[in-house]
């Protein structure tokens, strides 16, 4: 029982105790009262029990959040190691002798070793087959070629 039922019911004890009775009209308003307050006390003391278990409720959906938030940054931290680890590889990937060149027709990106690389060979785009060393004075001798036949 609550503190507010305990006042309740020594109120209710007192006014039986002083020979309060219903017949007078100062009776009927102190049982009215009495009554009143009891049934205050008893929603008071439901409501009171219902917070308890609300709260204890949110302490549990708290702690599960906590959780999943430790959970989602170890996620993430252990990502941003996987993704410094993958940096390391590709600097690695630089040591590795391979030389990028882009395709200045199509744009492909093309790699060719660097001890087996030879300017003076010509070297064609796999994706357009055009050569990707080409000056561009040699595409306009060429095209003047093609307007002299």
């Amino acid at each position: 029982m609550s503190k507010m039922g305990k006042k309740v019911s020594y109120l209710k004890g007192l006014a039986e105790g002083l020979g309060v009775s219903e017949s007078s009209e100062q009776g009927k308003l102190m049982h009215a009262m009495i009554a009143t307050m009891e049934t205050l006390a008893d929603e008071l003391e439901e409501t009171q029990e219902k917070l308890h278990e609300l709260m204890e409720y949110i302490e549990e959906i708290d702690s599960d959040v906590s959780d999943l938030e430790e959970a989602f940054y170890a996620e993430l931290e252990d990502d941003d190691e996987d993704d410094e680890d993958d940096d390391d590889d590709e600097d690695d990937d630089d040591d590795s002798g391979m030389i990028e060149y882009e395709c200045p027709h199509c744009g492909t990106v093309v790699f060719f070793d660097e001890q087996a690389f030879d300017m003076e060979q010509e070297h064609l785009c796999p994706n357009c087959h055009r050569g990707i060393f080409e000056d561009e004075s040699d595409e306009d001798d060429n095209e003047d070629d093609d307007g002299e036949d």
